[in-house]
C-alpha cells in the first residue's frame, strides 16, 4: 500500500488535496479507518471493491466519505486496485456544493452527484494498470470539478482549522471566531456547514490523533504520561476519548496492534 507521501500532487489542487494513497491489490486487506479529520474521495474497481466488514453491502466504485467519528474497518479482497483522495478537512463544500455534515460518518456515490463532471472515468480509470496514467485521470476530474463549480476554499476556516488541528495546543474558539469577525453561533454554524462536525468535536479529534500515533509509536511509560501531554484531564478522560474514536480501549489497542499485521 502506497499511502501517497512521494506522490506530486498539482499545484491547481493543493489547496484542496492533502494526500493520495494506493492499494495495489497484491493482498487481501482488512484495516482500520479512524477519525483523523479528514474527507476524502475513492475510487476502487467495482466488480471486487471494498466491503464494510460490518455491512454486507458492497460499497460504490467512485465515492465521498466525510468525516469519520465513528470507527469503521474495511475489507479490500486481493486483486481489488483502490485509489483514495485525501481532501483537507474545509473544502467539501465549495467543491461540491453540499453541507458537508450530510455525509458524517457516511458516503455518497459520486454518481448521485449532479454538480459533478459527467465524464466516462471509471472506464478510463481502470482501463490501464499504470498507477501514475490512473492518477492524472483523477487529478484532470478534479480540475475539471473545480473549474466547473469554481471552488475556492474559504480562508478563513482554512485559518480556523489550520489552528484546531495542530491537537495539543488548548484552542479559544472565542478568540478564533472573533478573529474572522463572526458570532459564535454564525462560525459554528458554517464550520458545520463546511467540515461537517464542530469545532470542538475536530480539536477532540485532532486531540486523539496526537495521542493516537504517540501510542503507537509507544513513546510512553504509563498511559498517564500520554493523557497529560495531550492536554487531557486525566487518565480515564484519555481512555474515554480514546475508546469513543477506536470502539476499544488503549490497552485493548496495543494488544491488537501487536498481533495484526494492519494497524
Amino acid at each position: 500500500m502506497n499511502r501517497g507521501n512521494t506522490i506530486a500532487i498539482p499545484d491547481r489542487l493543493k489547496p484542496f488535496v492533502r494526500a493520495v494513497w494506493y492499494i495495489d491489490g497484491a493482498a487481501d486487506n482488512a484495516f482500520p479507518n479512524y477519525a483523523d479529520g479528514t474527507p476524502g474521495i475513492v475510487f476502487q474497481q467495482r466488480d471486487t471493491g471494498v466491503f464494510d466488514c460490518d455491512n454486507p453491502a458492497k460499497i460504490p466504485g467512485g465515492y465521498i466519505f466525510g468525516q469519520t467519528v465513528k470507527p469503521v474497518v474495511l475489507n479490500a479482497p486481493k486483486n481489488c486496485i483502490i485509489i483514495g483522495i485525501v481532501l483537507y478537512p474545509h473544502v467539501l463544500q465549495s467543491l461540491f456544493r453540499f453541507n458537508a455534515s450530510e455525509i458524517t460518518d457516511d458516503f455518497v456515490d459520486l454518481q448521485l452527484l449532479s454538480d459533478i463532471p459527467r465524464i466516462d472515468l471509471y472506464d478510463q480509470l481502470w482501463s490501464t494498470n499504470n498507477p501514475q496514467q490512473q492518477l492524472n485521470l483523477i487529478f484532470r476530474y478534479l480540475e475539471a470539478l473545480i473549474k466547473k463549480n469554481s471552488a475556492e476554499p474559504d480562508k478563513g476556516l482554512q485559518y480556523a482549522v489550520s489552528r484546531i488541528m495542530q491537537g495539543k495546543e488548548r484552542v479559544s474558539f472565542k478568540k478564533i471566531h472573533t478573529e474572522l469577525n463572526l458570532s459564535e453561533r454564525t462560525f459554528e454554524r458554517k464550520f458545520e456547514q463546511h467540515v461537517g462536525v464542530s469545532p470542538r468535536l475536530l480539536a477532540n479529534i485532532a486531540q486523539f490523533q496526537t495521542s493516537l500515533k504517540q501510542l503507537k509509536g509507544g513513546k510512553y511509560h504509563h498511559l498517564s504520561d500520554i493523557a497529560y501531554e495531550n492536554g487531557y484531564s486525566d487518565q480515564s478522560h484519555f481512555i474515554r476519548s480514546f475508546k469513543k474514536f477506536t470502539g476499544v480501549s488503549p490497552l485493548q489497542f496495543v494488544k491488537q496492534l501487536s498481533e495484526s499485521f494492519y494497524f
